[in-house]
């Protein structure tokens, strides 16, 4: 392996069943935004709970079924339930999701969440790794901060999802670091 050099720790991370192993380092602050970057130009912008039940909405009226209303009182009280405790009415949610799937107004939005989710293992991973041990593997290369595109292709799926999946971790504070982002508790002499 020949490793490339990281303001921040390393890990060496080896994908369940997997012979190879993987190097990735957190992500710096500019390397995190320029993963943001990428994320929506590859990706696109992943479409919120709130425009997934608009666009839910939308498809029912396309559809126009007989209980068109009734269906539309159902995702009112599923977004109602943002939690998700209420199970009858995540389940009629879901039999509403699965009519409509097909409806391009939600089917569009369906595969915009998609392919964020997908991508993101692969985009993470292109910014995150910094070397592997691996027979089967040419030797690794990074060009401009990232893994090229090609190389990157050459990484099984499955491993390519949890190498990325591990990459996204990282850039996650870890327990012990979440309290230094609470907010500064107020003072009576500070405005």
């Amino acid at each position: 392996m020949v490793p490339v050099f990281t303001r921040r720790e390393a890990e060496r991370f080896a994908p369940p069943g997997s012979p190879r192993s993987y190097l990735l380092a957190p992500l710096t602050f500019r390397e995190r935004q320029s993963f943001r970057a990428d994320m929506a130009r590859e990706c696109g912008i992943y479409p919120p709970r709130a425009q997934l039940l608009d666009g839910l909405r939308e498809a029912v009226r396309e559809a126009s079924p007989a209980n068109a209303e009734e269906l539309i009182n159902h995702i009112d009280a599923a977004e109602a339930d943002a939690d998700g405790e209420d199970r009858s009415v995540q389940q009629c949610l879901a039999t509403i999701e699965a009519a409509c799937a097909g409806l391009p107004v939600y089917a569009t939005l369906l595969a915009a969440r998609q392919r964020y989710a997908g991508m993101l293992p692969w985009v993470a991973a292109r910014h995150a790794l910094r070397g592997w041990e691996s027979d089967g593997l040419p030797p690794f290369a990074r060009t401009g901060g990232l893994v090229p595109a090609d190389l990157l292709d050459l990484i099984p799926s499955e491993e390519i999802e949890a190498v990325g999946n591990r990459a996204a971790e990282l850039m996650q504070p870890d327990r012990s670091a979440e309290g230094n982002f609470a907010p500064p508790s107020s003072s009576p002499a500070i405005p």
